[in-house]
């Protein structure tokens, strides 16, 4: 939305337009609706005057000093009061009007008591539920202090099998997990597992004393660009191996700000826009995702002082970013789109190749997220689907993430960034010159980086091949397409969307009349990890190189049984899931809901 310093300024311009009409029109209109416009004009005119007059005679006695000193002194304070407005109207719409009304009232002294008490009682049951399955009656002790006499290798093992007695166990072939562990089986894993202990001491940093894993770490790049490259051979992409698709996305970000920066900010005449008293006081980059992008961008928002712009995804739309609703919001700071590829909510493809033809007329940086699809998609065509493009070929695609740790089937902790080219790579690094230390370059957020971690995603890109990734996507991919007609045969659900990828999103058709949260409590009890949505209501079910045809079947089965049961079940009492995510559908003070997830995240930390 404008601001309201936005909103001004339009209307100067306007008047000024409006003025410059009139005279024109003077001379051509007939001459009785001229006179009647002169008339309108000298009416405002006279006022004018006569308010001029007035002021003049409330000056006359003052020495100049004073009626300059005045002068300046209420230009000041309009100015400051005008952009001290401007910063509040856009907090207030940044933030949300309900939001900023809840959070005055919340400040209230009797009711911040009632709400502090109730926090307490939330904070308190998450902790009870955390340190319950943490520490079971009459397991091992809780070590907050380092034990004064260390324990064997044996005694160390035997305590471990106590403390992940209650862990998820990763069954191949028989799993109910959404997504999660991304193995192809039990060989492949384990054989990573022997690559990796044999680079365990490497650093990639220190790349002149283990010229193995640096080497391995540019080729894991190499054969993940070979993937998406351009076909046209016109692009070469190039990039970095990061931790894991968050920081692929913050270093993305960072470089495509820096990119953007460089090409379009603070030049004469926008330096000179942000010292005008009357102009809003941010001119900060502004990045535009949807609602169903990553959690992630909102990291990249708070670390890296950009500006948030997001884009509700519908029905109506199909859950996708379209190219229509991002050219409404683009204004002359938009520095990064963001496409997901597909999202991770639905499973959908945003419009990729409209978005990115917009913004290269605009030069702005596009992004796109295929950390989920990034190792599935780019083999749809050989495996026999029709599926979005997800390539470097693709007009203003700037950068892209993809994760070895999910589809590229190695072990946590692998993700790889690419970019168009080296130009806007090199903004990703930090070089220090002055340091007392030496000369410092590092690529990502880390310094030190594993190159065990490096070695086993490069051992297993290359023991799958491009054979292997192709029969990987076509066995997801019809998988895929099982689930969704295995949804659609019940009568109660529907799908969200229309799946592009392995991941499947329903919900209720009629959530009045069927919990799907509750629906998600019943199925965990059978064993399943589905994984919960909101807005709208839902659940989705992210297919693994380890599920089977019969899997689908299953859960199927169960699906139309925990349906038939919450539909017969008792409204209300159940524990679980359900009562959270439907007090964050709820309510509508975002605040709270935040504040219960903070609750959790520190009883989680704690011991």
């Amino acid at each position: 939305m404008e601001t309201l310093a936005g909103v001004m300024e339009g209307a100067a311009i306007a008047s000024g337009a409006a003025f410059v009409m009139s005279k024109y029109l003077i001379k051509h209109l007939p001459i009785d609706y001229a006179e009647l416009v002169k008339a309108g004009q000298a009416d405002v005119l006279a006022k004018i005057f006569e308010l001029a007059a007035k002021l003049d005679s409330s000056m006359k006695n003052q020495p100049p000093s004073v009626v300059f000193a005045k002068a300046c002194a209420m230009t000041i304070t309009a100015c400051w009061v005008f952009r001290t407005a401007t910063k509040a109207t856009d907090a207030t719409l940044e933030n949300g009007v309900v939001q900023t009304i809840l959070g005055g009232l919340k400040k209230i002294p009797g009711i911040s008591g009632v709400v502090a008490s109730e926090k307490e009682k939330i904070y308190k049951k998450l902790q009870d539920q955390v340190y319950n399955g943490r520490y079971p009656e009459g397991a091992v002790p809780k070590f907050t202090e380092l034990p004064a006499k260390p324990f064997s290798f044996e005694e160390c093992m035997a305590t471990i099998e106590k403390i992940d007695a209650k862990d998820e166990k990763y069954a191949y072939d028989k799993t109910k997990l959404s997504g999660a562990v991304y193995f192809k089986n039990k060989e492949h894993a384990e054989f990573q597992t022997k690559v990796y202990s044999r680079f365990i001491a490497t650093n990639i940093i220190h790349a002149d004393q283990y010229p193995s894993v640096a080497r391995m770490d540019a080729e894991l790049i190499s054969m993940t660009a070979s993937m998406v490259k351009d076909p046209t051979g016109k692009v070469v992409p190039c990039g970095s191996v990061t931790s894991g698709g968050s920081e692929s996305i913050l270093c993305a970000m960072k470089a495509s700000r820096d990119w953007w920066l460089e090409r379009n900010s603070y030049g004469l005449f926008r330096n000179f826009l942000t010292t005008l008293p009357w102009r809003k006081s941010s001119n900060l980059p502004e990045i535009i995702i949807a609602d169903s992008a990553h959690a992630a961008y909102i990291k990249a928002v708070d670390y890296y002082n950009l500006k948030m712009v997001t884009i509700r995804c519908d029905e109506k739309t199909g859950y996708r970013l379209t190219a229509d609703a991002v050219r409404k919001r683009i204004t002359a700071n938009t520095a990064i789109i963001v496409v997901s590829a597909p999202t991770y909510p639905h499973g959908v493809f945003d419009d990729i190749e409209g978005i990115g033809k917009l913004a290269a007329e605009r030069g702005i940086a596009v992004h796109v997220d295929a950390c989920l699809g990034g190792y599935v998609i780019p083999f749809a065509k050989e495996a026999g689907f029709d599926r979005p493009r997800m390539d470097f070929g693709i007009e203003g695609v700037t950068s892209m993430s993809l994760d070895t740790h999910k589809y590229g089937l190695a072990h946590k902790g692998t993700s790889v960034v690419l970019y168009r080219n080296k130009d806007i790579r090199k903004h990703q690094f930090t070089s220090v010159t002055d340091w007392t230390g030496g000369l410092y370059i590092s690529p990502t957020m880390a310094g030190s980086r594993s190159g065990a971690v490096v070695a086993a995603a490069w051992a297993s890109l290359i023991t799958v091949g491009r054979e292997g990734f192709v029969e990987q996507t076509k066995t997801l991919l019809t998988l895929a397409e099982k689930l969704v007609k295995g949804i659609e045969s019940i009568e109660d659900v529907r799908i969200l969307g229309k799946p592009d990828s392995c991941l499947i999103a329903f919900g209720a058709k009629n959530p009045k009349k069927l919990d799907i949260y509750k629906v998600n409590d019943a199925m965990t009890k059978k064993g399943w990890h589905l994984a919960s949505l909101q807005r709208p209501a839902g659940l989705h079910m992210c297919l693994a190189p380890s599920h089977t045809s019969e899997m689908i079947d299953q859960l199927i089965k169960d699906l139309q049984q925990c349906i038939m049961d919450v539909k017969k079940g008792p409204k209300d009492g159940e524990e679980g899931m359900a009562p959270i995510y439907g007090m964050a559908e709820s309510l509508p003070d975002r605040h709270i809901i935040g504040d219960v997830l903070c609750a959790y995240q520190e009883a989680a930390l704690d011991s």
